[in-house]
């Protein structure tokens, strides 16, 4: 399954904003480019092309967080 109709990108693309403000806190800009989903024996695998804008303050504190500053 491919993902690259630019009015479902938008939709996804808000959907995972959204969720990552609500489990996280941080406010990161988020746009899918494209997504493609393979399924084979039972395993799927997810590759996403995605681009993020955020400051650099939550940056630094997600960076702080797991333990890379």
């Amino acid at each position: 399954m491919r993902i690259v109709s630019k009015f479902t990108r938008g939709i996804i693309s808000k959907a995972i904003k959204m969720v990552i403000r609500k489990k996280t806190g941080y406010n990161i800009d988020i746009q899918l480019n494209e997504a493609i989903a393979t399924v084979s024996d039972g395993k799927t695998h997810l590759h996403l092309d995605v681009d993020a804008e955020l400051d650099k303050d939550e940056l630094m504190s997600i960076l702080k967080s797991i333990g890379l500053n």
